[in-house]
């Protein structure tokens, strides 16, 4: 390739395709508006963004839909990595054939520069920088095990920029365009990343039963979808199972892991269990779910404001607010909402 077709490349107003890469990378759809294709973009996005809130819905719900559930997951996912490839041709297809040709006539910057992003090492290989990659490459797999991950992020802007400027001695690149996009796939990657796994956690929460006291409800070792938001904006409900964190005297007792029991007495309710039977407010209360009646009694005791009285539906088998008191609101974590495994029980939680 010859210098004037060089500077002629570069003078194009054309679209690189590993641009529209890196960008759909961050945010699907983004690489599409930037080939110039703004409907196309706006519509992978939302589709994006509504498979993954739908899939969210439908495990919050109490009659969840395994099916719509791992629907939405799957779309969320498979249209993310689908549009990678859709944004590359997009941004092929917005250009003439001559600057297609003379972009193909050299090793391609933008993809020596997106494979770093996604692994520190893999656009040093591309342009035959072994010895740095390499480099590159084992300290990625020691940072990613040993620090956080925003020190990942920061070695893949490393190795971005050290691609860039090794490609930049060989073909010249913008001295403004590269670095700043560089800079900002990290950033957009890493507030995106936070921001997902922030709404995620803040939303929904895996649990495991580690004990036999909520049998025959949930059995040792089953794993739990908790929801983390109805309580913010219902209070609990009698019969919700609840995860809440060891009050303070389960934390003199030295006790650190969240606890989960079902709601019994609200607040203002007088609690009383006598002759096998809990009573609420003098009231017996019907509960199919228990293993066995109550051996114990207990009470009368009403629960104090912002508390919960909670009990194991293993009666005879639980270490619940009959021993240590009520558990106030603060503490508690959320709603279980459903088994998720082992398959063969998956299913809402009653």
């Amino acid at each position: 390739m010859t210098l004037s077709s060089e500077n002629s490349l570069q003078s194009q107003p054309e679209k690189q395709p590993w641009i529209a890469v890196i960008l759909s990378q961050v945010i699907p759809g983004t690489g599409q508006i930037y080939a110039g294709y703004l409907f196309r973009g706006l519509v992978i996005f939302a589709v994006w963004i509504g498979s993954v809130i739908i899939a969210f819905w439908s495990l919050l719900r109490p009659d969840i839909n395994a099916v719509i559930t791992l629907l939405g997951f799957l779309i969320h996912f498979a249209l993310g990595f689908w549009n990678l490839f859709d944004a590359h041709s997009s941004a092929r297809k917005s250009n003439s054939p001559q600057f297609e040709t003379l972009r193909k006539a050299k090793k391609d910057p933008w993809l020596a520069i997106f494979l770093s992003l996604l692994i520190p090492g893999l656009g040093h290989f591309y342009i035959k920088k072994i010895g740095v990659g390499i480099v590159f490459f084992i300290t990625t797999i020691v940072v990613a095990v040993l620090a956080p991950e925003i020190f990942v992020g920061i070695l893949r802007f490393v190795a971005a920029f050290n691609v860039y400027q090794f490609m930049n001695k060989r073909k010249k690149l913008s001295q403004e365009k590269a670095p700043l996009l560089i800079g900002l796939f990290v950033i957009a990657s890493l507030l995106v990343s936070s921001a997902i796994s922030s709404i995620a956690s803040s939303a929904l929460e895996a649990r495991y039963i580690p004990s036999a006291s909520m049998i025959p409800t949930l059995q040792i070792n089953d794993r739990l979808i908790v929801d983390k938001i109805t309580y913010k904006f219902n209070p609990p409900e009698r019969g919700d199972i609840i995860f809440f964190w060891p009050t303070q005297v389960l934390r003199e007792q030295n006790f650190k892991d969240a606890f989960i029991k079902r709601v019994i007495g609200l607040p203002g309710e007088t609690v009383e269990v006598i002759d096998g039977q809990v009573m609420i407010n003098n009231q017996p209360l019907e509960e199919p779910y228990i293993a066995e009646p109550p051996t114990y009694r207990y009470g009368p005791s009403t629960v104090p404001e912002d508390n919960y009285f909670v009990l194991g539906d293993n009666r005879n088998n639980s270490y619940d607010s009959h021993y240590w008191g009520f558990v106030p609101k603060e503490n508690i974590l959320g709603k279980a909402q459903t088994i998720f495994w082992p398959l063969d029980r998956r299913g809402p939680i009653q």
